[in-house]
């Protein structure tokens, strides 16, 4: 019996020195891992980068994935490029709290630098599509050169990247149409304001004023 005994714990003894090993992986037998489904989408990210600069932005409208800034210089006719390059938003924001119309913006996130270009599109006074920029007139501060017309102002050309989904077409296009909507805005609360003006000017001559007028006659 005691033999046995001592073969038994030499035995053990060996078994628990022996190295312990790992089989390793069979990829063709594990289960498919199936990674989770991402929890926000593309226009959802999109967002809420846009709203880091612009908190009302609502949805986006229309989207180019290149655009490059150029300011137009009068003085030599040229175009001089910008340090600012990247991906191009045509957003709508929450409605006007002074009249409910609608606001629409064009936002270029720079890839280049720290400077994005938020555009509000009721502040631009002319739009231009030519075959190579998309043109965009502003009115100047009071102190830069003005042009043969007597006005101060200022001209950015966009460079929109043509790709197989027109994506230049689609955007010079919608930018022009929501600039026209704001003009069509802008004439119609002008003519509301002149017509407020003129009855708030009519309430100003009282009874007195007026019988008085009367008995001068």
């Amino acid at each position: 019996m005691t033999p046995r005994k001592t073969r038994q714990r030499h035995q053990n003894s060996a078994s628990q020195s022996q190295p312990v090993t790992v089989q390793a992986s069979d990829y063709e037998s594990e289960a498919f891992y199936n990674p989770p489904l991402p929890t926000r989408s593309n226009t959802e990210l999109n967002l809420s980068v846009l709203r880091r600069y612009q908190p009302s932005v609502q949805s986006i409208l229309s989207i180019a994935p290149s655009a490059q800034i150029y300011t137009y210089l009068p003085e030599t006719t040229s175009w001089n490029k910008t340090e600012i390059e990247g991906t191009l938003f045509v957003c709508q924001l929450a409605p006007s709290t002074l009249t409910g119309t609608a606001q629409h913006y064009i936002v270029v996130l720079n890839r280049r630098g720290l400077d994005n270009l938020i555009i509000d599109i009721s502040k631009i006074e002319n739009v231009e599509i030519t075959e190579e920029f998309l043109m965009l007139g502003f009115q100047s501060s009071e102190n830069e050169e003005k042009d043969s017309e007597g006005t101060s102002m200022k001209t950015l050309g966009f460079y929109i990247h043509a790709d197989k989904h027109d994506t230049r077409e689609v955007n010079c296009r919608l930018i022009k149409e929501k600039w026209e909507e704001s003009m069509r805005t802008r004439d119609k609360n002008e003519e509301t304001s002149v017509v407020q003006d003129q009855a708030s000017m009519g309430r100003r001559l009282s009874l007195t004023d007026l019988f008085g007028q009367q008995g001068l006659q």
